[in-house]
């Protein structure tokens, strides 16, 4: 009980978005709709019957969710790596995002029977890890050519070269400024962006794959989808 008070305790702090914080604290729980949860209370499945959608040879059960039985084993293992500090926090990212981008992976494969590849799998969970570490670390500046080898190394080559410091300019007060991102890496292409007002607080993130062939067109493609959810915001009288 004490190790799943600490795991949950943990989870809570994480630098995620609430809806990974709160998928994280499901499976924590055993409470992620599984074919297996959603079964034994009664939901029908469909066409897609009670397999996994990975192996479709064994029943779907939270096990194949969980690297160790016990959540708070898994978690306890990932927080307890010998990093510190920024550090820990960018590789406790890196681990959300791992297990978000599997789980919607999953849910593409169940309802849209949609099989991903791995090197989409690989991309779309550094792009989503990379939007998440610019969200809450603005002023931490990342060598993007590293960040998709090593992650980890992305950022420390950096603060030892002296390059670290490039911080985030705010708009004038009261406006918000989005900040987008285009990427191409080994035939896998991908957009994103964050949305922070002027205190700095992010609004809105965004991110997900791209039709385009070309940094420039993807990087297009980020400012207009950018520009269509400012628009849906409804804040037109804003700066920016």
């Amino acid at each position: 009980m004490a190790d799943c008070r600490y795991a949950l305790d943990k989870i809570w702090n994480l630098k995620v978005p609430p809806k990974v914080k709160s998928f994280l604290w499901l499976v924590s729980i055993d409470r992620i709709p599984t074919k297996e949860f959603l079964g034994k209370r009664g939901v029908k499945i469909g066409h897609s019957g009670s397999g996994c959608p990975w192996c479709e040879r064994e029943q779907e059960t939270l096990v194949k969710w969980r690297p160790f039985v016990d959540f708070a084993d898994f978690f306890s293992f990932c927080n307890n790596v010998s990093y510190k500090g920024i550090v820990k926090s960018l590789w406790l990212i890196s681990v959300s995002a791992g297990c978000w981008s599997a789980w919607l992976a999953r849910n593409e494969l169940m309802f849209d029977r949609r099989w991903p590849k791995m090197s989409s799998l690989v991309f779309l969970l550094k792009i989503r890890a990379l939007m998440w570490v610019r969200a809450v670390y603005d002023e931490l500046k990342v060598n993007e050519k590293i960040w998709w080898v090593c992650p980890i190394r992305s950022w420390s080559g950096g603060k030892k070269s002296g390059i670290r410091g490039c911080f985030w300019c705010p708009p004038c007060f009261g406006g918000v400024k989005f900040n987008v991102y285009g990427m191409e890496s080994e035939g896998e292409v991908g957009c994103g962006g964050v949305l922070r007002n002027s205190d700095g607080v992010v609004r809105a993130v965004f991110l997900g794959p791209s039709v385009a062939t070309e940094s420039s067109a993807m990087e297009v493609g980020a400012v207009c989808l950018a520009l269509e959810v400012f628009q849906e915001m409804g804040w037109m009288g804003s700066v920016l």
